[in-house]
C-alpha cells in the first residue's frame, strides 16, 4: 500500500471547467439580453408606429427567445466540438484512417449551432 503525501490536485482541476462553463453562460446571457434590447429598439425604429401595451412585453421577449436560441445552441456546439476534437486527435494519432470520420463528427457538432440559428429565424419571423 502506498501513501501519497502532498496536496490533492483533483479538486483544483475540476474547478477550471466549471469556471469556464459558468463564464460562458454569463457571456451568453449578457449577449442575449443585449441582442434582445437592440432588436427591440431596431424594431421600434423600423416600424415608426405606436406600440400597444401588449407588444411592449411580447416583442422583447420574442427577441430574447431568439437570442437565447442562438447563444445556447452555440454554447452547446462548442462543448460538443470540444469533445469531438479531444477524442478525434487521440483516435487519429492511433489510427490515421479515422480522420475523415472525425471531420464528419465535427460537422455534426457544428450543426447544433445552425439549428439554433434556424430556430431563432423562425421565432423572429413570427413577429411579422
Amino acid at each position: 500500500m502506498t501513501i501519497t503525501r502532498g496536496k490533492d490536485h483533483r479538486h483544483k482541476n475540476m474547478q477550471k471547467p466549471v469556471l469556464l462553463v459558468t463564464l460562458a453562460l454569463i457571456l451568453a446571457l449578457t449577449s442575449a439580453t443585449t441582442a434582445s434590447i437592440s432588436a427591440f429598439m431596431l424594431y421600434n425604429a423600423g416600424t415608426k408606429r405606436f406600440i400597444s401595451s401588449q407588444e411592449v412585453l411580447t416583442i422583447p421577449l420574442t427577441c430574447l427567445a431568439a437570442a437565447m436560441a442562438v447563444s445556447v445552441s452555440c454554447l452547446a456546439a462548442g462543448l460538443a466540438l470540444r469533445a469531438v476534437v479531444t477524442a478525434g486527435f487521440a483516435a487519429s494519432a492511433e489510427r490515421p484512417e479515422l480522420r475523415g470520420l472525425v471531420m464528419i463528427m465535427g460537422g455534426l457538432a457544428e450543426g447544433i449551432a445552425i439549428y439554433g440559428l434556424l430556430v431563432a429565424i423562425l421565432i423572429l419571423m413570427a413577429l411579422h
